[in-house]
């Protein structure tokens, strides 16, 4: 996948690309090609992208998880120690998420750090992909725009960019997954398509919302062999059935090892009875005034990107690339907005998968400036006014966004994009404890902070170690889920059990009879005692712990952690 490769001149004379009715010849292509040194400009370019990328996340390294993050570490976890996916893990998505996790806690630890430092990779992987397959789409300058947009808007606040949410390992299967296609397209090597299949699959198992994406890379590997290879139907059928078995055979094999590990019951369970409850929870009404609230939140801290973006969508088809890469860049966007609407939660983090192809987008509006410049034949302004598009917004967003990437202050950036959910809260606690746990003491979380296991490096007593989910659903195996948990906690005795006094910790519904909260009460009454509590007050939270005179007053705020210590 190396550049070099496209720019050989006898290799581009007789591509399939360069017999296209719609490939017109350009100036700008001529002055690109035939300037070596630009290429050189346009890697240390990327390379000071890359740098300000790492500058900005290594301020993020510490920061606490949020339930969704935690719960995937904390499933990697235990999946190395012999968890089974849907039986000890519940989960409404297939476990290639779960898996991805488990190679990265295998391989970088399993710390807040640890995980900060793989996503870091990940996202520096994902900014060298969308520069060369940008390149491919267009040319350098596009692809350098590409990278240098993707470091900032895949940061987004507003997106929850910061976090090691699993659409950023999502968006580096697609960006990787698009890049063999795109290599397939020009060298016409199987093993090209297979890997890029593959991939599609990989990232289908980490986030089935992704689906858009691989249809996409579909119809546009039918379109260009039909149309503008004008290859014979028999190859193309043999293209299309090589890439799509190449993406449904990762699928059923995993489907294989659920059956074979004995939890086909419980996949069944989990992906239609308790999804169906999940997607069919929020109205459309209501989703629509999510999506507004996100998508203005994103759009306002980096509007430029966005502006270039949607220009391009329609500007690309103004332009002489072929007709496939046209349809490419429309579809991109296309494809990146489904991905956030199934089930119209609108999640802040969900926007993360479409941010790559508003990038590639953004990126092929500086091409659109940068081909139109060229036709005047002005071999300075055609570098040096696309460039400054880039540099400048660019310039202004880090400028206006310059104590968040630079010297962030973690809880201000925590409270200022979850509120009072208790995340600080939780690693302040987990601190707490693990100056006085032993290693033989057991813990209990009554809530869905699952992240309060990872830092405290325990297992939960039971595989509901998210307790507050077991009173989202009414389903009928609800009260059986209760009672286990309650069994496996009395069993366990923990040490200490953490009781979050917060809603959004236990989504309760109203349809789902709780039989957890009357028995905490009793349990807690007779074999425990109040260790401490977090007072989460709008203005900062108190804690307050055994020995101090205010334990036995009860918290001031609204929401509350309690944590209570075996008698």
């Amino acid at each position: 996948m190396s550049a070099k490769k496209n720019h050989n001149p006898n290799k581009q004379k007789n591509s399939p690309e360069s017999k296209s009715p719609s490939a017109k010849a350009s100036p700008l292509a001529a002055i690109e090609e035939n300037k070596k040194e630009n290429v050189l400009l346009y890697y240390i370019g990327l390379a000071i992208v890359l740098l300000l990328i790492f500058i900005i996340r290594k301020n993020y390294f510490n920061i606490p998880f949020e339930r969704d993050e935690g719960s995937y570490a904390y499933a990697g976890k235990i999946i190395l120690d012999g968890a089974i996916p849907f039986t000890d893990i519940g989960s409404q998505r297939l476990d290639g998420v779960f898996y991805a996790y488990s190679v990265l806690v295998w391989i970088f630890g399993y710390s807040i750090k640890a995980i900060h430092i793989a996503f870091l990779l990940i996202n520096l992987a994902s900014a060298v992909m969308i520069f060369f397959l940008t390149r491919k789409l267009s040319n350098y300058m596009a692809g350098l725009a590409a990278a240098g947009f993707f470091a900032l808007l895949s940061m987004a606040s507003s997106a929850s960019g910061f976090t090691t949410q699993s659409e950023h390992i999502v968006v580096f299967l697609i960006l990787a997954s698009f890049l063999f296609l795109f290599e397939f397209f020009e060298s016409k090597k199987i093993w090209q398509l297979i890997i890029s299949g593959i991939l599609f699959s990989f990232a289908f198992e980490v986030k089935q919302t992704c689906l858009f994406y691989g249809v996409l890379g579909g119809a546009l590997l039918l379109f260009k062999g039909f149309f503008e290879d004008k290859s014979s139907i028999k190859k193309n059928l043999f293209h299309a059935l090589i890439f799509s078995f190449s993406i449904i055979f990762p699928v059923l094999f995993d489907l294989l090892m659920v059956y074979k590990n004995g939890a086909w019951a419980d996949f069944n369970l989990w992906l239609f009875d308790v999804a169906k409850q999940y997607t069919t929870s929020v109205s459309f009404d209501r989703g629509f005034e999510n999506f507004k609230i996100n998508f203005l939140a994103d759009y306002n801290d980096y509007k430029f990107f966005w502006i270039f973006s949607f220009i391009a969508s329609i500007g690309v088809f103004f332009t002489g690339l072929p007709l496939w890469k046209k349809i490419a860049v429309l579809g991109l966007n296309i494809a990146g907005f489904l991905t956030i609407i199934p089930g119209y939660h609108f999640q802040r983090h969900y926007f993360l998968q479409w941010f790559p192809a508003v990038c590639i987008s953004a990126a092929i509006f500086i091409f659109l400036v940068q081909d139109l410049i060229s036709r005047f034949k002005n071999n300075t302004a055609v570098i040096v006014i696309p460039l400054l598009l880039i540099i400048i917004p660019i310039c202004i967003n880090l400028k206006d966004l310059s104590a968040y990437y630079f010297k962030p202050n973690l809880t201000l950036v925590l409270k200022g994009i979850y509120g009072l959910q208790p995340f600080l809260e939780s690693k302040i606690i987990a601190d707490k404890l693990n100056s006085v746990m032993k290693k033989e003491d057991r813990l209990a979380i009554m809530g869905t902070e699952i992240e309060m296991y990872v830092y405290t490096n325990k297992k939960s007593p039971s595989r509901f170690a998210g307790s507050g989910a077991l009173l989202e659903f009414p389903i009928k195996q609800s009260n059986d889920w209760q009672k286990e948990f309650i069994a496996d906690v009395e069993k366990a005795a923990p040490r200490f059990l953490i009781f979050y006094h917060n809603p959004v910790s236990w989504c309760a519904n109203p349809k789902t009879e709780n039989l957890l909260f009357p028995w905490f009460d009793k349990y807690t009454a007779a074999n425990y005692k109040l260790y401490g509590y977090a007072d989460m007050l709008n203005e900062g939270t108190n804690y307050i712990w055994e020995g101090d005179p205010e334990i036995n007053n009860p918290p001031k705020a609204q929401f509350s952690v309690y944590i209570f210590e075996r008698k």
